[in-house]
């Protein structure tokens, strides 16, 4: 049981989100998409089929696509499906209508089940004509921005993965409580942990992974159980999502050697460690892309994609230049980062991913992906920053073990940020979401990350909106991660969008490890928070309901239970002090397991109920 704090009232500022967010007029443009289009926008049944399952296929075609039939061609054994693969012909399962985009057909087809590993690779194809002639159309993939670009320069190969039952993340990350780490603003391996890089917002400011190390004990006594390390690799910026080098540290960060020994220490540590992975596109000097430039005719050349070689070519959101976009349909491409990311599993003991972008490779790439580091390390997890709608994110399950929750961040930053929502449209929220993304992937949660505004910022520095932010985060279902600095009360001197090009280095300030800097009250109450989360099977298991929301008042509880135990959690976001009444079990002892403050402002009144897990 907790309680929440009053607000102190602040001025609205805008949010800032993830690169590659989908916003609402591309929502809207995607949508209406389909009107000409033949797509598969990776909708299967079951998500996540197991050996007992055969998988229902759907397609759908617009009113501009006239065909008199479909069919699926799918493989089991590797390699790509077409013409000559096995053919399940298509039906048509319903028609649908919208006053935006008119009649939609929906084509269904069935796969057989197959056997626990199989990967089922699988192309749709379309025809005009009779059964039996060649199809002259292949359903290509819409979903993310993939259905901006022409058939022939999108994704028109699926797949899915046939796993044994469970749920979609290893067992120990259940009980994990991940800490974010932007690695050029930790830590600079110095004695007091003072920079002394580039003064530059954007210039390389100096953290290295001699500094993580000397960071460790700091972490442990946090309690955080799993390190997200930002890329490592050898690149041009100080934020190092442009690799030239995926088998290799930069060595401005350190060397190999450095990177094992610091590995090693955090599993001797009972710490898991992530590595930030970016398959979706490289930085220019990478050398499979200088060959492509160079001759094009090397092998590499195809590896990208060249609107018009060799200047004009697919990068990055179509913005970026300087980082080329991987096809990963390439059998050379795709070989060479699967092989990278297997060799940091292999040799270094790394735990798993955070998937940089990953609404540009196809499923049939992170089936394939997530097949070879599962064959490397089966409790491997790979977690995604997929910034798309609801129903594109549930299609990850069984593609990827989870997802960065960008929905629940925003959620959490509208309500106890920048006070754009009520209580009551939170909790609607979180009762639709939760049910819609039950049968998803595991999900990451977050309050702030390296490419949005620190919280605090958007809370105009009020701790007490941060702290019930954090205590909300931590009592929900998805896995908590801490971004570096906001367990002190770091924010930032600007905006993002107010600070213009390269604004986004305002939420990637050097950590502070002055700790007369440090707020310690918000340190401890972050201490209070993860110890709770790692001790409740509840917090951890549990599910969840709504038992008050009073948007009048400002008050929001709900329940997190599994058989054993209860954790109710109270908000007040209102100027006033308030009692609320909520069920308890018959034979229930409450009692305040953490409060964001010494003096809560709201009261409990308990009403004896049947159950409190229904």
């Amino acid at each position: 049981m907790a309680q929440g704090s009053q607000l102190i009232a602040h001025s609205s500022r805008p949010a800032a989100t993830a690169p590659g967010d989908i916003e609402k007029p591309e929502i809207e443009a995607r949508f209406l998409a389909q009107r000409e289009q033949f797509r598969h926008d990776n909708t299967i049944e079951p998500l996540a089929p197991t050996p007992d399952q055969p998988v229902t296929i759907w397609a759908t075609s617009g009113v501009m696509i006239r065909l008199a039939g479909a069919s699926v061609f799918y493989t089991t054994d590797g390699s790509a499906p077409g013409p000559s693969s096995t053919e399940i012909p298509m039906t048509i399962g319903r028609v649908d209508w919208d006053d935006r985009t008119g009649f939609l057909t929906r084509w269904r087809a069935e796969i057989p089940a197959q056997s626990a590993g199989t990967v089922v690779r699988y192309s749709i194809g379309g025809r005009y004509a009779a059964p039996g002639t060649p199809p002259n159309i292949w359903a290509h993939d819409g979903q993310g921005f993939w259905f901006r670009f022409p058939r022939d320069q999108g994704i028109t190969i699926f797949a899915y993965l046939v796993g044994e039952p469970g749920p979609p993340l290893p067992a120990w990350m259940h009980d994990a409580v991940i800490y974010h780490i932007f690695l050029d603003r930790f830590h600079p391996g110095t004695d007091d942990g003072a920079f002394h890089g580039s003064p530059e917002s954007r210039g390389r400011h100096g953290g290295t992974l001699r500094g993580v190390r000397r960071a460790l004990p700091y972490l442990a006594d946090l309690g955080v159980t799993c390190l997200w390390l930002s890329p490592l690799h050898p690149s041009e910026t100080f934020h190092r999502y442009d690799t030239i080098d995926y088998f290799a540290v930069d060595p401005a960060l350190g060397t190999e050697s450095e990177f094992r020994s610091l590995v090693d220490e955090i599993h001797a540590l009972g710490m898991r460690i992530w590595m930030d992975f970016v398959p979706s596109h490289a930085s220019w000097r990478h050398p499979a892309f200088v060959e492509a430039q160079r001759d094009r005719s090397s092998p590499t050349a195809s590896w990208f994609t060249f609107y018009q070689w060799p200047d004009r070519y697919r990068s990055f959101l179509d913005r970026a230049r300087y980082l080329p976009s991987f096809n990963t349909a390439d059998p050379g491409a795709r070989a060479h980062l699967i092989e990278s990311a297997v060799y940091w599993l292999r040799e270094f003991g790394v735990d798993g991913y955070r998937l940089d972008h990953a609404i540009a490779p196809s499923m049939d790439f992170w089936v394939a992906l997530r097949r070879a580091t599962e064959d490397v390390r089966p409790d491997v997890v790979n977690v995604g920053e997929a910034t798309d709608t609801p129903d594109s994110l549930r299609r990850y399950r069984g593609k990827l073990h989870g997802v960065l929750d960008f929905d629940l961040a925003e959620a959490l930053r509208s309500t106890f940020a920048r006070r754009e929502w009520g209580v009551a449209r939170f909790a609607v929220f979180l009762d639709a979401y939760e049910r819609c993304m039950a049968d998803g992937p595991g999900r990451v949660s977050f309050l702030d990350n390296h490419d949005m505004d620190r919280f605090l910022w958007m809370a105009d520095g009020d701790v007490e909106l941060l702290k019930m932010a954090a205590l909300c985060q931590f009592t929900l279902d998805a896995v908590p991660a801490v971004y570096y600095g906001t367990e002190i009360g770091m924010s930032q001197q600007r905006g993002s969008r107010e600070a213009g090009f390269g604004g986004d280095a305002q939420a990637r300030g050097d950590m502070l490890w002055d700790r007369g800097r440090w707020n310690e009250n918000v340190l401890a109450f972050y201490g209070d928070l993860i110890r709770l989360r790692r001790n409740s099977d509840a917090l951890k298991h549990g599910s969840r309901r709504t038992v008050h929301a009073d948007e009048a008042q400002g008050t929001l509880a709900y329940v997190r239970a599994d058989e054993r135990s209860a954790v109710l959690a109270a908000f007040n976001l209102g100027e006033d002090e308030a009692t609320i009444e909520v069920p308890i079990e018959p034979r229930a002892r409450p009692r305040v397991l953490v409060s964001t403050g010494e003096t809560p402002v709201v009261a409990i009144s308990m009403r004896r109920s049947e159950s409190m897990s229904g």
